[in-house]
């Protein structure tokens, strides 16, 4: 079950910080709308995923045969506070992300201004998901 989608827009990776382990995902800000959409991953361990998403949902992945080689492979790790995140595009090709959690923020910072490492998180913007389970 998806925890945030939205396919009608583009994302793209556009900052990573491995010091803080954050991972920063963006949809622009355009003509329909004034402000970017941020996807904030903390807690980043492992990414497997591509810098360009056309459309993104965003689910917790459960570990079954179909991924379960991110494990055994890759480290990935589920235990404590990690999750294995599934990202999928409109063309259903499925990534994989190893992060505490996320948060998707609306904001008008300009367009390669990151807004991860930030300790003021009223500088983020307007928090619409936070995702920690």
């Amino acid at each position: 079950m998806a925890i945030f989608s939205d396919l009608s827009s583009n994302f793209q990776l556009i900052d990573y910080s491995p010091t803080h382990g954050q991972l920063l995902i963006r949809c622009l800000k355009n003509k329909q709308r004034d402000y970017n959409i941020d996807i904030i991953f903390k807690g980043v361990l492992h990414i497997l995923i591509p810098v360009v998403f056309n459309g993104i949902e965003i689910a917790a992945a459960e570990i079954n045969e179909d991924n379960g080689y991110l494990v055994a492979n890759y480290g990935f790790k589920i235990s404590g506070d990690y999750r294995i995140f599934s990202i999928t595009d409109t063309k259903s090709k499925i990534y994989y992300l190893n992060a505490m959690c996320f948060g998707v923020y609306h904001n008008k910072l300009d367009s390669l201004e990151t807004s991860i490492g930030r300790y003021d998180m009223d500088s983020l913007g307007e928090n619409i998901l936070w995702y920690a389970d």
